[in-house]
């Protein structure tokens, strides 16, 4: 399903291009779900689907995560397999954004390792001038800082190089398959 995700994604960007509005994350999903329909016409894809259980790489400060389950932005089954889907789109690059986007990489690790999925992708697309004020590696590692309200925790099993590309719509957009 890898060639139909990507196809799905640069059908995206150039309905992005002809003027489909991209202003928030929810935006962003929602084009990629149509695409993804009309790529995948037999499977069956949820939009901001809850997994069996907790994979998250943060918890506000204050707050249980007793009975606390993931969700993914998109999920995928076809022909008995599972893909999940990750997506962010940056409108900035704060500390917020940046954790946010290792952190997504850590969940599809571990949803993937869990075995709720057989693959994973995270994706994110990047408004224009603010590609360069990422991070340009994710090192595998264990990971664990406080941002805002936030306490993130996690480990990240391999390297990972945030390179991007230019889409046709002229923002960039970094992808990586988890598997």
């Amino acid at each position: 399903m890898k060639n139909e995700i990507i196809n799905a994604l640069d059908r995206s960007l150039l309905r992005i291009k002809g003027g489909y509005s991209v202003e928030r994350e929810v935006d962003f999903q929602s084009v990629l779900f149509g695409e993804l329909y009309k790529e995948l016409p037999d499977a069956i894809i949820r939009f901001e689907h809850t997994l069996k259980n907790d994979y998250q790489s943060y918890v506000q400060r204050g707050r249980t995560t007793k009975n606390r389950k993931s969700r993914v932005d998109l999920h995928i089954s076809d022909a008995g397999k599972t893909i999940v889907i990750e997506l962010k789109y940056f409108k900035g690059a704060s500390k917020e954004d940046c954790a946010d986007m290792i952190a997504d990489l850590a969940k599809v690790e571990r949803i993937v390792e869990a075995g709720e999925a057989n693959e994973g992708f995270c994706i994110q697309l990047v408004k224009e001038g603010v590609i360069n004020r990422l991070p340009t590696l994710v090192e595998q590692k264990k990971y664990s800082f406080e941002v805002g309200r936030w306490n993130y925790n996690f480990e990240i099993k391999r390297k990972y190089q945030v390179a991007s590309r230019e889409a046709p719509c002229g923002r960039s957009v970094i992808w990586h398959h988890i598997k």
